[in-house]
């Protein structure tokens, strides 16, 4: 197991893209749980030569972990139309990992339906967990409690992947801000105190004249500005985690580099570490410092994240790697090859839910493997070493 803090970065516990065909993932659930840099412009796309750039110059997380997540496991059955039980959807198995304090951060990456956006609801309480433990600050997250709720939800701030749907239309802009504020009783509940504030972050997030952007509806907005507002919110109560998920995918190109500087900004002002939810491996490249790969609820790969897009040792972080494009006319018109089988078969039970698809499948494969030490900060869950292995075709 990797120390997540002391000056190094985010780590998984050892506990067990674009291009490639998605899956669909279920986005419901609810309750609470029971017991850089960023690239220019022209480097905003999702580029192969992207992933050999230089490193990301994020502030290193040190001082232990801010945040840690241990075993978290949630499971959603599958009913029929009368109420009978149909399959299991296994959106988190037994995900660990730490976030260290002062400007770390972590990327959780994967295809549609890997269960990345279930993490993040998991660790703000809006999705209840079967089993597992969320620490913040050193502390257990209660979230049976509203002292607790409420503790990680002034803490640890999200921005959602949708700048259209995550705020109120009804709301001018800087209601929406003062909202959190008004919740958490900021200043005593003064409501001159929270104007000041939302005034203070709409500047700070770059929306001038900040009285005349907290007048308007969100509708009065651009797609940007209104990302630039929900960034706005969720920095209102000076949160030390932002679990940040999907936060440009829905943006123009040019607006994505924009908005991702501003972030890598905004992280090394105030010292806030960050969990970037992606599936863009281009950009994460470029915001992250680590990286765990998802695959169908389960982490398949995790380590620094340079090594591992330069160097995958799992066959799916292989794929994702191999279905970004290359921005070269020369390829027009010409195939490319992923190293993924395509099949909709299901996994057996107990075998490696990644086996259907795996190009490399032995018979080990027919038993589940876990997140082992592969040394060099990295870790894997696979029974094949990739490295000796030919390519077989997709």
């Amino acid at each position: 197991m990797h120390a997540g803090g002391g000056g190094e970065p985010s780590t998984v516990r050892r506990a067990g893209c674009a291009g490639v065909p998605e899956k669909g993932e279920s986005r419901r659930g609810g309750g609470g749980i029971p017991a850089s840099g960023a690239p220019r412009a022209d480097r905003a796309g999702c580029a192969r030569h992207d992933i050999a750039a230089a490193a990301p110059g994020n502030v290193d997380g040190g001082g232990g972990d801010i945040l840690r997540v241990e075993g978290l496991t949630r499971h959603f059955v599958k009913r029929g139309m009368f109420g009978s039980i149909g399959s299991v959807a296994r959106a988190m198995d037994d995900i660990s990992f730490r976030v260290g304090r002062g400007g770390d951060t972590l990327v959780l990456a994967g295809e549609s339906g890997s269960g990345k956006s279930t993490v993040a609801k998991a660790v703000m309480g809006s999705v209840r967990a079967d089993s597992g433990e969320v620490y913040f600050d050193g502390e257990r997250v209660e979230y049976g409690s509203a002292s607790g709720l409420r503790r990680i939800r002034m803490g640890c701030q999200m921005i959602h992947q949708d700048p259209y749907d995550s705020v109120n239309p009804r709301m001018r802009v800087g209601q929406i801000i003062e909202e959190p504020l008004e919740i958490h009783g900021w200043h005593g509940g003064s409501s001159a105190a929270r104007s000041e504030r939302a005034a203070e972050v709409l500047e700070e997030v770059g929306l001038s004249p900040a009285a005349d952007i907290a007048a308007r509806h969100p509708h009065m907005l651009s797609g940007g500005q209104r990302q630039r507002v929900v960034l706005a919110r969720a920095l209102a109560l000076k949160p030390r985690v932002i679990i940040a998920d999907e936060p440009v995918s829905m943006l123009d190109v040019s607006i994505r580099a924009e908005m991702l500087d501003l972030m890598g900004s905004l992280q090394r002002r105030h010292g806030m570490s960050f969990v970037y939810i992606t599936h863009d491996l281009a950009t994460a490249r470029h915001f992250g410092k680590r990286i765990a790969v998802m695959y169908r609820g389960k982490i398949v790969e995790d380590g620094p994240i340079g090594d591992v897009l330069l160097r995958p040792r799992h066959p799916y972080t292989q794929a994702l790697i191999d279905a970004i494009p290359e921005p070269d006319p020369a390829n027009l018109g010409r195939e490319r090859a992923v190293r993924i089988k395509e099949s909709d078969e299901e996994p057996a039970a107990g075998e490696c839910r990644f086996r259907p698809r795996c190009p490399y499948a032995i018979d080990a494969c027919g038993g589940e493997p876990s997140l082992a030490d592969a040394g060099g900060g990295r870790g894997v869950a696979c029974h094949v070493d990739i490295r000796r292995q030919m390519p077989a075709p997709p």
